[in-house]
C-alpha cells in the first residue's frame, strides 16, 4: 500500500504498532488488538493463529474507530449554541443507534477470538457471535477450557443489556428517541411492550464502552495464557485516529450530563 494511503488510514483511524511518544489522548489500547498483523507482515510466532485472532482484532479495531466517530458527532452537539438547534436530537438519535449496533458487533469480535481457544479441539465452539458462544459453553461445560468458561459465566449483565437495546432497535422496530432538556441528552427507547429505558445518554454510552474494553482485556488475558503470547507483543498494538480521542472525552465528561431523565 502506498505510504500516502497508509498515512490517510492512520489519520482516520486504524490499528498501528505502539511507539514512543504516542499521544494517549488520540489513541486507545486494548489487549485484543495485540493479535493484529498486516497480511504482508505476519509475526512468525503468531502465524498459526493469524487467520483467527488477527481477523478478530481487525474487526474489533474497526468497531472502536466507528464508535469513536459516532461519539465525536454526539459530543459535537453538546455546546449550548448547538444543543438547542432542532437537528440536534435527530443527529444524536442516529449516532446513538449506530453506536449501539457497533458495540454489539465489537462484542462479537471478542467472541470470535474466545471461540478460537474455547475448547481443546479446534473449531468446536461457534465463532459467529458472543451470544452463540455463551449459550454453547453453558450446554457443553465439559468441553470448554475452565478459564474460558469462567470468563463467559461472568459475562452476562452488561452484554445482555446492550444486546437488548440493539435487538429492540434492529429487530423490534424501536427507535432511539432523544429527549433534550437544553443541557443534556436522554435516551427514550420505547417498544410495543412499553418503555425499555429512559436515562441520561452519555453515562449509558460511557458505561457500556468501559465494560466492553474491560471484557476485551480480560479475554485477551485468558487467550494469552493459552496460546503463549510472546511477551513483547503484549501492549504492542493500539488504535489511533482523528476521532479516537472522543472515546476518552466521553468518559471524562459523562458525569456532567447525568441528571435523571424525565
Amino acid at each position: 500500500m502506498p505510504r500516502r494511503e497508509v498515512n490517510l488510514l492512520q489519520a482516520l483511524g486504524t490499528i498501528i504498532s505502539t511507539y514512543p511518544g504516542m499521544d494517549p489522548a488520540s489513541s486507545i489500547h486494548s489487549g485484543l488488538l495485540d493479535y493484529y498483523d498486516r497480511w504482508n507482515e505476519i509475526d512468525p510466532r503468531l502465524a498459526s493463529h493469524y487467520n483467527y485472532l488477527s481477523r478478530a482484532a481487525d474487526a474489533f479495531g474497526h468497531d472502536l474507530v466507528t464508535m469513536a466517530t459516532y461519539v465525536s458527532e454526539i459530543l459535537g452537539w453538546l455546546p449550548s449554541e448547538r444543543i438547542r438547534l432542532s437537528p440536534s436530537v435527530v443527529c444524536v438519535g442516529g449516532m446513538t443507534e449506530a453506536f449501539l449496533v457497533s458495540i454489539r458487533c465489537a462484542y462479537d469480535a471478542i467472541g470470535m477470538a474466545l471461540a478460537y481457544v474455547a475448547s481443546d479441539k479446534s473449531r468446536q465452539a461457534p465463532s459467529d457471535s458472543l451470544r452463540a458462544l455463551i449459550n454453547w459453553a453453558r450446554r457443553n461445560r465439559n468441553r470448554v477450557r475452565p478459564a474460558v468458561l469462567q470468563l463467559l459465566s461472568q459475562e452476562f449483565g452488561a452484554f445482555l443489556d446492550i444486546r437488548t437495546l440493539r435487538d429492540h432497535l434492529v429487530h423490534n422496530g424501536a427507535h432511539a428517541n432523544i429527549h433534550c432538556d437544553g443541557r443534556q441528552f436522554n435516551l427514550w427507547l420505547h417498544s410495543t411492550n412499553g418503555w425499555v429505558t429512559r436515562e441520561p445518554l452519555l453515562p449509558l454510552l460511557a458505561g457500556h464502552l468501559k465494560h466492553l474494553l474491560e471484557f476485551a482485556d480480560a479475554s485477551s488475558g485468558v487467550i494469552n495464557e493459552i496460546i503463549e503470547m510472546p511477551r513483547d507483543r503484549v501492549g504492542s498494538r493500539a488504535v489511533e485516529g482523528i476521532h479516537v480521542g472522543s472515546l476518552h472525552q466521553l468518559q471524562a465528561v459523562q458525569h456532567k450530563y447525568a441528571a435523571p431523565s424525565p
